[in-house]
């Protein structure tokens, strides 16, 4: 038994389903279920049959049930407020709603949960949104995080912004749909039921940004590569041999050696991290570098601030000193740590060294790797 599935138009779009489902059946396609976003159908003969829907938030009793079988309308399936009914063309059932009373009373249940969903979603989108990207974070790293991820991981936010956008159109269409019928049931136009059936074309955007996340989100996976760390630099980056700490690659806590480079893509920037360690003595020298060279000429001084407030040592850009270094814009230090942009490049540094920590000798090292990262 051959099986597909096929989009149906919206819950509020009562003429255009039955239309869909009528059309479906006269090509030989049974509807079996109806689900969220498409209708699932099975191969028969083709058939003529008229189909109703009726939009109803409380599940039809079985002696309603009854009767509307009694009458000639075979129950076929229900999701969420759409229960959907169908009979053979030319088999005499009469309409489910005869009087308009009580075709507007099922519609204006309807209207009201339109506007409920309204309410809610004007309560909980906000908080929906902090909970997905803030994380019970302040505004200021909430803003930074939601920055950096679009940058990073551009499907994930993309995701659920087109969830959110999609639901909070179909509420406002519901509510322009419900409204414009319940108008013209009380000038006394009954619904059509054989209207021009369009495109659901919110539905197919929806799953189009969907299928490019899906894209995105493989591609990421598939385009990641992480190596070892060779004795030179092969790329945008800078050993800890080229700032004269020469010695054994060691790792954190007796680890595995560490001097490993990390490859990432995303559509919005490529991402370059480096992390190296090295045994100086009875001490360790440290140097972690995320390189990110972003594709758009535009908010790489947005993306260096957004990069400072989610910083290992303070998340305020005022509490970092602007150096001035050769073939960079800006440049800001606070303690092991560095930021620096030119053009569309921003880099963040963390670099820890023997001993105690002595301003000039780090300032020093952060100009020297920044100097020769500059020609790279």
């Amino acid at each position: 038994m051959r099986t597909k599935w096929a989009l149906h138009p919206a819950d509020y779009r009562l003429g255009e389903n039955e239309s869909f489902y009528a059309d479906q059946a006269a090509r030989g396609w049974k509807l079996e279920k109806r689900g969220g976003y498409f209708s699932r159908f099975t191969r028969v003969n083709p058939k003529k049959e008229m189909y109703r829907v009726e939009l109803d938030p409380r599940e039809p009793t079985a002696e309603k049930l009854a009767l509307y079988e009694e009458c000639g309308w075979e129950w076929v399936t229900r999701r969420d407020t759409v229960n959907v009914y169908r009979a053979p063309e030319g088999s005499g059932a009469p309409e489910l709603y005869t009087d308009a009373e009580g075709l507007a009373g099922s519609i204006r249940r309807i209207r009201r949960r339109y506007v409920l969903d309204l309410l809610l979603l004007t309560v909980l989108l906000p908080l929906l949104v902090w909970g997905l990207f803030a994380l019970g974070e302040s505004i200021t790293d909430f803003r930074a995080g939601y920055i950096i991820r679009w940058v990073l991981y551009p499907e994930d936010p993309a995701f659920w912004l087109a969830i959110i956008l999609y639901e909070l159109v179909g509420v406002l269409m519901g509510l322009f749909c419900t409204g414009r019928l319940l108008r013209d049931i009380r000038r006394g136009k009954m619904p059509d039921h054989a209207p021009r059936v369009r495109r659901p074309w919110g539905k197919l955007l929806l799953m189009t940004v969907w299928a490019l996340c899906l894209l995105t989100l493989i591609l990421q996976l598939a385009l990641h590569r992480r190596t070892e760390m060779p004795e030179v630099s092969d790329g945008p980056y800078v050993t800890l041999a080229e700032l004269g700490f020469d010695g054994e690659r060691t790792g954190l806590f007796g680890g595995e050696p560490e001097g490993n480079v990390s490859r990432d893509w995303s559509p919005l920037c490529r991402i370059l991290e480096t992390s190296e360690e090295v045994k100086a003595g009875d001490d360790v020298v440290s140097l972690y570098t995320h390189l990110y060279d972003l594709r758009l000429p535009w908010g790489a001084e947005r993306f260096t601030r957004a990069l400072i407030s989610k910083s290992y040592f303070t998340h305020d850009p005022d509490g970092y000193e602007r150096i001035e270094v050769p073939g960079w814009d800006t440049v800001l230090v606070c303690y092991r740590e560095c930021f620096a942009r030119a053009g569309r490049r921003v880099v963040q540094i963390y670099l820890s060294t023997p001993g105690e920590f002595d301003r000039d000798t780090q300032w020093a090292l952060f100009e020297k790797l920044l100097t020769r990262l500059a020609d790279r």
